[in-house]
């Protein structure tokens, strides 16, 4: 095994004052990569395992005592915008492989997924039951480019290195690429960890979406949460007409 660096001691007291246990943990070319499991999660009993980058960070996590349900209300979140603004789509592009959850729950669309760690992707199989089809091995943007024009009708991204995602995949080359490779009425989802309020970057990333795609919406976790938490940019081309997710409220972005 690897040598993980000297954020381990740091990781380790923080999660188990989490009441968490590490199972497995590696250091990739690219990050520490950690196995955890605890009993509770997002208020429910269980016995919940996760795949961590940081320990303010959660990558994937499975309830192996309902190993096929969605276990994390991003996951949930993610699939209900997909289901509602995507509902027909035929072909996916996912960027930030984690466990496989939405791959895995659209295993009867056809999907492809970019990861940049093969590490990940085998940990993937052998801690969280993946079956490693239709991933591919490489830096998203790269692998996107590859593909044929208006040929997805959905792009995910969720790449995250520790808890940002990487620069070049919020720029905007890579937006006008997305907007390249979406079909008319296809729709770019982005999961992206901030604030509400007092988020520069929030800021820069919705300009920078809706200078090139005409509609974008934005969807939070909690409307009323200060913290950082899961926020969710729906882009398309086409009209993007108001909606009120189970698990999500829609919010407004506006000024600096």
């Amino acid at each position: 095994m690897n040598t993980i660096n000297s954020n381990e001691d740091f990781f380790e007291r923080y999660i188990s004052l989490n009441g968490s246990t590490i199972v497995y943990k590696t250091l990739s070319s690219y990050q520490n990569i950690y196995v955890t499991e605890r009993t509770k999660y997002e208020g429910s009993q269980g016995k919940f395992r996760m795949l961590q980058f940081s320990f303010d960070g959660i990558q994937g996590v499975i309830n192996l005592e309902q190993p096929h349900a969605l276990a994390a209300s991003y996951s949930r979140i993610t699939v209900d915008l997909i289901n509602h603004y995507a509902s027909d789509f035929n072909k996916g592009f996912i960027i930030g492989h984690g466990i496989g959850t939405v791959s895995s729950f659209y295993s009867h669309k056809h999907i492809v997924t970019a990861e940049i760690d093969p590490i990940v992707v085998e940990v993937s199989k052998k801690y969280f039951g993946h079956t490693g089809k239709n991933v591919l091995v490489g830096d998203g943007q790269a692998l996107l480019k590859n593909l044929g024009s208006q040929s997805q009708d959905m792009i995910f991204l969720d790449a995250y290195s520790s808890s940002e995602i990487p620069s070049h995949l919020t720029s905007k080359e890579f937006f006008n690429l997305t907007n390249e490779k979406l079909s008319d009425p296809g729709i770019l989802i982005i999961n992206y960890i901030g604030m509400i309020k007092n988020d520069k970057f929030l800021h820069t990333l919705h300009a920078r979406i809706s200078g090139i795609f005409p509609y974008l919406k934005v969807f939070a976790t909690n409307s009323k949460k200060k913290t950082k938490q899961n926020l969710f940019l729906v882009a398309s081309r086409r009209f993007l007409e108001d909606y009120l997710p189970q698990e999500a409220t829609p919010i407004q972005i506006n000024g600096k």
